[in-house]
Parts: C-alpha cells; structure tokens; sequence
C-alpha cells in the first residue's frame, strides 16, 4: 500500500512537469515495477491462463507473421543487392556475397525488423486495449473482485511475446535468406548448392543462437511498455492516443538501446 501511494504521488509530480526528467524516471521506473510483477508469476506455473496465452500468440505471431515475411524478404534482397553492388565496385568480386549477407541477417536484419514492425503492429493495439479498459474502469472492476490486472492482462501477452520471440525470428531469418539466395542465384549466377556452401564457412551455431536470444529480448520487451502505458492512460480518448504514440516511441528507442547493448556483449564473448 505503501508503495503504491508513493507511486500515485511521484506519478502526480511527473505529470505536473510534462516529459521533464522527472516524468521520464518515473517512467522508467515503472517499467521495471511492471516487469518484476510480471516475472514474479512464472513459478505459478498452474495459474497461467492458456487460453489468453494462446489467444496473444495469435494475435502477435500468427496475426504478425505476413508482414514480417513480406517486409524481411523484400528487406533482404536490398540488402544482398546493396552489399554486392558495394562489393563489385570496391573488390570487383563479388564471391562473399552469401556468407557476408548471411551475416548480416542472422546478426541484425531478420531480428530487428521483425520487433520494429511488431512494435507499431502489436504495441499500439496493447496499449489502445489496456487503455480503453483503464478509462471504462475495467481494471477497477478486477481490483474490486480480488483479481491481479498485471496477472490477467499483462502476464499472458508477456508469455506470448517470449514465445513468438523465438519463432517469428526464426521465420524472418528463414525468409530473409530464402528472397536472398533467390536474388542471389538469379543476377549473379550463385546455384542454391553453392549459397548454401559459402554460407555455412560464415554461419555457426552459436550466431543462430545469438539471434534467438535477442529476437526473444526484443519481441517479450513490447507487452511490457505497452502494458504500462496503458495501465497509467487518462484523459480520455486523447489520452489513449497520447499513450499509444508514447508507447510505440519508447519500445522503439528500448529496442534499439538493447540492439545495442546485447550486439556489444555477444561480440565481447563470442
């Protein structure tokens, strides 16, 4: 109870000073409250809620999962076009193009586009949904009949972005270097069997790996600011607005702060 006050105070405080310092840490701050809530609930592994559970995968993976495709493949073949092009003009060979595109995709191309589009996609809907219940006193109704709102909103989308994490990386992946070797194989004369080869002296476990690991930290990041963007929405429609926009900036700047972060760290170990 105490810690609650002390959040609707310092909440008050922030929004006197509009986007100043003090609005962004208290942003911060409950974004990390939001999160541990969350993880906390893991071990009661028989109170999950499936049917939510599955009901956000498909909503995030399933719903997702076409314009991820479209948008990594067309993503990727400027990219193998852009790098032999590059290659062509600087090396005049172009014989490195499958191994240093695949790179690319398995480092940074098939994950981050796939949590960029998700954040406009899916984000914006979460926080628009959690919000409208915000405002229509919802989330007041379950507080009044003994239910956890960050259990029965916000745990269930958490679950469902680890788990489309890892597929939707894997698909994009997939798709990204399929439109690849295809441009590949059509205007600079590589065979699939030869794509294949020189990309496997380029490519190992552990980059796969790698892409997983951030894909899933990426994609499992959005309910979490979506959600807490919409638990603190006011002021009616405009306020729903107001924090689908705030929602959608900030996951974009924490993805790509984590890109970072986890790109640095990867390149230091491995």
């Amino acid at each position: 109870m105490k810690l609650r006050n002390c959040l609707k105070r310092y909440s008050n405080a922030a929004n006197g000073t509009g986007n100043g310092v003090s609005g962004g840490i208290f942003t911060l701050y409950h974004f990390a409250f939001i999160f541990f809530k969350t993880i906390r609930l893991i071990p009661f592994a028989k109170s999950w809620r499936w049917h939510e559970i599955n009901r956000s995968i498909v909503q995030i993976g399933f719903g997702s999962l076409p314009l991820i495709s479209v948008s990594t493949a067309f993503a990727g073949m400027v990219v193998t076009q852009e790098m032999a092009w590059h290659m062509d003009k600087a090396l005049h060979n172009t014989s490195m193009i499958p191994g240093l595109s695949g790179q690319f995709i398995f480092r940074e191309l098939g994950i981050a586009i796939p949590a960029l589009l998700l954040v406009s996609k899916v984000g914006a809907a979460m926080t628009a949904e959690i919000g409208s219940m915000k405002l229509t006193e919802q989330i007041d109704a379950l507080k009044l009949l003994g239910i956890n709102p960050i259990g029965y909103l916000v745990f269930p989308r958490y679950i469902a972005g680890i788990i489309c994490g890892a597929s939707l990386t894997l698909a994009a992946i997939f798709v990204t270097l399929l439109f690849s070797m295809l441009l590949t194989t059509v205007r600079y004369n590589f065979t699939s069997l030869e794509y294949l080869t020189l990309l496997k002296h380029f490519i190992t476990l552990k980059d796969l790996i790698c892409a997983l690991v951030k894909g899933t930290v990426y994609i499992s990041v959005i309910p979490i600011i979506a959600s807490s963007y919409g638990l603190r929405c006011e002021g009616g429609a405009e306020g729903v607005g107001t924090a689908t926009t705030n929602a959608v900036v900030s996951a974009t700047i924490a993805i790509i702060l984590l890109d970072f972060i986890l790109t640095y760290l990867f390149s230091m170990v491995l």
